[in-house]
C-alpha cells in the first residue's frame, strides 16, 4: 500500500460549491437571501421518472414584487434611454458648464477648485486646520480660512505659468 499523496489529502477540504456538489445542491449567488430570512434554496427539484426533468415548486419560485404600473409609467426614471435622445444645452451646461477649458480641467483651475475646497474644509472645521498645521497656534495662519503656498522642492526649479 502506498501512503496517501499530500497534494490529495486536502482535497476533501475545498470549498463545496454547485459544480463539485451532486444535482440537488444548489448555492446560489446569494441574490435569494431575504433581509430578515433565511435563503429560499432551489426552486424546484430533480425528478427522475417523466418527461419534465426538473420540477418547480411554487412555494420556493424566486417572485419580484413590482409597484404598480401606473406608479411605474408616471415615474421620471426610465430603464432605458434610447440611442436618439441627446442632452439639451441646458442640460450639457450643468454637467459640463463647471469647467472653463474644452480640454477638461486645467490643472490651474483644479488648483484653484482645490484651494476653494481646502478654505471651505478649514472654515467649517477650526480646530482641524490647527491640528494640521502641528503645533502652531490657529492665529499664526495667513489670512482666515487661505491655504499656506508651498514652496517649490529645492532640487527643482519653479516651472512658469
Amino acid at each position: 500500500m502506498l501512503p496517501t499523496a499530500v497534494r490529495l489529502s486536502k482535497a476533501s477540504r475545498r470549498p463545496l460549491t454547485p459544480k463539485r456538489g451532486n444535482k440537488d445542491y444548489y448555492k446560489g449567488t446569494r441574490q435569494a437571501f431575504l433581509p430578515k430570512g433565511t435563503r429560499t434554496g432551489a426552486p424546484g427539484r430533480h425528478v427522475v421518472g417523466g418527461k419534465a426533468k426538473y420540477r418547480l415548486i411554487d412555494e420556493k419560485v424566486r417572485v419580484f414584487v413590482a409597484p404598480p404600473l401606473e406608479q411605474i409609467v408616471n415615474s421620471p426614471l426610465k430603464p432605458y434611454v434610447a440611442q436618439d435622445v441627446h442632452l439639451k444645452k441646458q442640460e450639457l451646461n450643468a454637467v459640463w458648464g463647471k469647467f472653463t477649458s474644452k480640454r477638461g480641467v486645467t490643472p490651474s483651475l483644479f488648483l484653484q477648485k482645490s484651494r476653494e475646497a481646502f478654505a471651505e474644509l478649514q472654515a467649517t472645521y477650526p480646530e482641524g486646520a490647527a491640528a494640521a498645521e502641528g503645533s502652531a497656534p490657529a492665529e499664526a495662519s495667513t489670512s482666515a480660512g487661505a491655504p499656506r503656498a508651498v514652496p517649490p522642492p529645492s532640487g527643482e526649479a519653479e516651472p512658469a505659468t
